[in-house]
């Protein structure tokens, strides 16, 4: 008879929901929720068009256990592109993707003066 096995359960992890894309007014707000399951610790990580988003007073990302939301307010159109939940843990790294389109609100003041 083998003594105690040391190989439990093998390391996994799935996302549980995608991204969908979004279209928002500039002045707006955007909420994306990535959630996955998996063998602990999971991680989280934002990308927009490929770069880690940066956290300022417009963007903030609260992380738990199993979840991570990503919250974007006073939209601007230089807001628009694509963003990426990348979970991770042990097992391996899984990603979902969405398209945020930003377009002027009518009658707003607030838009991004574009030089031609």
């Amino acid at each position: 008879m083998d003594g105690p096995s040391s190989s439990g359960p093998r390391p996994y992890i799935r996302l549980t929901s995608q991204l969908k894309n979004a279209t928002r007014h500039t002045g707006g707000e955007v909420r994306f929720r990535c959630e996955a399951i998996g063998t602990p610790p999971l991680s989280f990580m934002w990308l927009k068009n490929h770069a880690p988003i940066e956290k300022s007073r417009r963007v903030k990302v609260r992380n738990r256990e199993n979840s991570s939301r990503l919250v974007i307010t006073e939209l601007d159109v230089l807001d628009s592109g694509y963003y990426q939940c990348i979970a991770t843990n042990s097992a391996a790294s899984v990603n979902t993707t969405s398209v945020l389109r930003v377009s002027i609100a009518i009658g707003s003041t607030s838009a991004t003066p574009i030089t031609l």
